[in-house]
């Protein structure tokens, strides 16, 4: 399965600097225990071309998941929200990306 990223609420009933929004992430890889080491991700928050705000570095559980709580939009805009995988940090890899609409 492909990574995915579900926006909550739903794009277009975001109101900039106003809703808090959660992000839900399904189906990453799963981490193998025999390797010693856990994948990281982080999720990047980009309008106009601009990062405007980034979540924490994250890792999913064993079947692939996370729950990122608490993102405020700082303004309106057509947002693409972006899954990195930053277990190297040299070379992080796009992972999967979600469009929303916020607005003002």
């Amino acid at each position: 399965m492909a990574a995915a990223i579900t926006v909550i609420p739903a794009s277009g009933s975001i109101i900039a600097t106003q809703t808090v929004c959660t992000f839900a992430i399904a189906g990453t890889d799963a981490n193998d225990p025999t390797l010693h080491f856990e994948d990281r991700y982080v999720l990047t928050f980009v309008v106009d071309r601009e990062e405007v705000g980034r979540s924490q570095v994250f890792g999913t559980t064993p079947d692939g998941a996370f729950q990122f709580n608490g993102y405020i939009f700082p303004k309106a805009g057509t947002y693409t929200v972006q899954l990195y995988n930053v277990t190297d940090p040299t070379n992080p890899s796009a992972v999967s990306d979600a469009a929303t609409i916020v607005v003002a």
